[in-house]
C-alpha cells in the first residue's frame, strides 16, 4: 500500500474552504467557544474536519487520520498518517480576519512529512507539496524567499513569541498572520519572507503540512536551538516544547545568528 499522490484531496480542501469562508462571513463573534485548554473553537472546525477526514478515509483507507477536533485511534502498523487541522488560526477565523487555513500533512511510516496541503480561502491561495514533487502555489512553482537579513526582509512570528524571545538582534520587519501552518510555509510563497518562527505549544496538525512543503522546497522545520522536529513525540497530541524555525538552510542559520547576537 503506497500513496503516490494526495492531489485528489485538493478539490475536497477547496470545497471545505469555500464552505468555511461562507460560515465566517455569516458568523457572529459570540458564535465561538472555548476548549478546556483555553483555545477557541467554532462549529465550523468540526464540520470541516469531518469533510476532510471522511474523504481521506475513502481515498486512503489504510492510513491513519489524526485530527485536531476529534479523537481517533492511531494504529502504528499503518504505513501513513494524515495530520489534519480543519481551521488553523481559529481565533483569526472567529474574528473575521484573513489569517487562517486548512492544513493537511502526510507522514510516512517513519513519521517523516512527505506531502502537504495548506489552503487559505480568504487569500485564495493553495500551497501543495505532493509526494516527491516540488511545492506549488496555485499551480505555479513556489520559490524560497530571501536568505540574508536586511532592514527590508520579513520574519513571520507566532502571536505570543515576542514574549519569549529577544528579537532586538533582528533588523528586519516582523509579521504575524494568525495561522501556524500558513506562516511556516510563508518563506516559499511570499518573496520578502526570510523565515518563520513558531512558539511552543504547536501540535502535529499545525505543522506537518507546512513541514512537507518546506522540505519539498529545499528547506526544513528545525528547533531554533538545533535539531529537527521529532513527530514520534507529538502523535499523542502533545504540543512542541521548543521554538520552531522554518526556512532554507541559509535563512535558518541567519536567524539563529541574529537572535543569538
Amino acid at each position: 500500500m503506497r500513496i503516490d499522490s494526495i492531489a485528489k484531496l485538493e478539490g475536497v480542501v477547496r470545497d471545505a474552504g469555500r464552505m468555511a469562508l461562507a460560515r465566517q462571513r455569516a458568523m457572529r463573534f459570540s458564535d465561538r467557544s472555548f476548549k478546556d485548554d483555553g483555545s477557541i473553537i467554532t462549529a465550523t472546525d468540526s464540520e470541516v474536519e469531518k469533510l476532510v477526514a471522511d474523504a481521506i478515509t475513502v481515498l486512503f483507507p489504510f492510513a491513519n487520520v489524526l485530527g485536531e477536533e476529534s479523537v481517533r485511534r492511531v494504529d502504528p502498523a499503518r504505513p501513513y498518517t494524515f495530520a489534519v487541522d480543519p481551521i488553523d488560526g481559529t481565533d483569526s477565523f472567529s474574528q473575521g480576519l484573513p489569517g487562517w487555513c486548512i492544513s493537511i500533512g502526510l507522514l510516512d511510516g517513519g513519521l517523516e512529512p512527505v506531502a502537504g496541503i495548506v489552503f487559505a480561502p480568504v487569500l485564495d491561495m493553495l500551497v501543495l507539496a505532493d509526494v516527491g514533487c516540488a511545492p506549488t502555489c496555485n499551480g505555479a512553482p513556489a520559490q524560497p524567499g530571501l536568505d540574508r537579513i536586511s532592514p527590508n526582509v520579513n520574519l513571520m512570528l507566532s502571536s505570543r513569541l515576542h514574549q519569549d524571545l529577544d528579537l532586538s538582534g533582528f533588523v528586519g520587519k516582523i509579521r504575524s498572520l494568525g495561522s501556524a501552518a500558513l506562516q511556516l510555509c510563508a518563506p516559499w510563497v511570499f518573496p520578502g519572507v526570510i523565515a518563520a518562527l513558531q512558539g511552543r505549544g504547536a501540535h502535529i496538525w499545525d505543522i506537518a503540512g507546512a513541514h512537507a512543503i518546506a522540505r519539498a522546497g529545499g528547506g526544513d522545520l528545525e528547533w531554533l536551538r538545533g535539531g529537527t522536529v521529532d513527530y514520534s513525540k507529538l502523535m499523542d497530541g502533545s504540543g512542541v516544547e521548543d521554538v520552531i524555525v522554518a526556512g532554507s538552510p541559509a535563512s535558518i542559520a541567519a536567524i539563529r545568528g541574529a537572535l543569538a547576537s
